[in-house]
């Protein structure tokens, strides 16, 4: 009886897990086909959205750009971003509106040149209006106006730091491939900046003139198949260097020219010579350290940067020549050696500083040659 009661229970286990088996293979179909037509939904939303009328002509736009900056805000070298107040208007032939009024136009079924602030971080403002008009020859013109305020990223060349020009650029690319649309500059009117309202000018020079430049994507970024049309809106500023020159130029020379008072000191009292050299190389570092947190990380050097890299590598070849004339016994050899390395390291100095001075004047007189080698 016991045999017989326990293979009733081992068949009611088979029973009840033979189910479970069942149900659980019931319920995976359930979940793939569950899925397949979420996957067969998600495919056909794809194939038929739509959210930008196309070109019932077909034929490739030529869109026509023009720029006004109303006003160009503060420069942060540190973060590479500038703010900007612009109103962008895009001019456009449209044909498809020709024997059409004011009143019968519906924006939201026309054509749209799908123009984005590519490199805009930030938009605090963005709007967007159109007007249709007649152009020169009869033909209908459409003009969208948009009036954007925005932060902007920008990669800042500042080899030439704090004698740099910086080229500020509003990046506008459009959502349209290159086959079906280019962006270029409208002719008819030039581009225009307001210098008045610029709110950086104690660190920054902002020039008049303004620049374009349209070109593509890269192919590295969009791939061969998907090239889209862009358009630059270029803005010069030259920075102020006299904060920088008063600062920390004629410091860090200043502080030079005390290190070199320590050849003054006996031959033979080498502690105070160290005593000297060594405080004053120590504020250059500080020097150093309060300028690495003014700049971006960056992976070559300024020109400040060199500057003050070559005021430490001076004292530190007076640490040297103070420790190699301790060496000396004679006192008349140990004072030549003095005399002749001041001197010598002295005309290198000035040498250093004649070609620095050479170098920047023609910064200053080609401002938009940069290197960052």
């Amino acid at each position: 009886m016991k045999a017989v009661a326990l293979a009733s229970a081992a068949a009611a286990r088979r029973h009840t897990y033979s189910a479970k088996m069942s149900s659980a293979s019931l319920d995976g179909n359930e979940v793939t086909k569950g899925m397949r037509k979420i996957q067969s939904m998600l495919r056909k939303f794809v194939e038929e959205e739509t959210e930008f009328t196309p070109r019932k002509d077909g034929k490739k736009v030529a869109v026509h750009i023009r720029c006004f900056i109303v006003q160009v805000g503060q420069i942060d070298t540190l973060k590479e971003e500038f703010t900007c107040d612009a109103v962008v208007e895009a001019f456009w032939e449209e044909p498809q509106l020709n024997g059409a009024t004011a009143e019968d136009i519906h924006w939201d079924d026309q054509w749209d040149p799908r123009i984005v602030f590519f490199n805009a971080v930030s938009v605090d403002r963005l709007e967007k209006q159109r007007v249709f008009f007649k152009g020169s020859s009869g033909q209908p013109w459409v003009r969208l106006t948009m009036h954007m305020k925005g932060t902007f990223k920008v990669a800042m060349q500042l080899f030439n730091f704090p004698f740099d020009h910086q080229e500020l650029k509003i990046e506008l690319m459009s959502d349209w491939s290159d086959k079906h649309m280019i962006l270029c500059p409208y002719l008819d009117e030039k581009d225009a900046i307001s210098t008045s309202t610029f709110t950086g000018g104690d660190e920054w020079y902002l020039h008049a003139h303004m620049m374009t430049c349209q070109g593509k994507t890269e192919t590295e970024i969009t791939g061969p198949d998907t090239i889209f049309p862009t358009y630059d809106v270029i803005i010069n500023v030259t920075r102020r260097w006299t904060y920088y020159f008063w600062n920390i130029f004629v410091i860090m020379f200043l502080i030079l020219l005390l290190t070199f008072s320590s050849f003054a000191l006996d031959t033979g009292a080498l502690e105070s010579r160290l005593d000297v050299t060594l405080t004053l190389l120590l504020t250059s570092v500080a020097f150093k350290l309060v300028l690495a947190q003014r700049l971006p990380t960056i992976s070559y050097l300024t020109l400040l940067d060199i500057y003050i890299l070559a005021v430490l590598t001076v004292q530190g070849l007076i640490v040297i020549l103070h420790t190699t004339m301790s060496v000396i016994t004679n006192k008349n050899v140990a004072s030549l050696f003095n005399i002749v390395s001041s001197v010598v390291l002295g005309v290198m100095v000035v040498l250093c500083h004649v070609a620095l001075v050479i170098y920047i004047a023609t910064v200053k007189r080609h401002p938009g040659e940069q290197s960052t080698a």
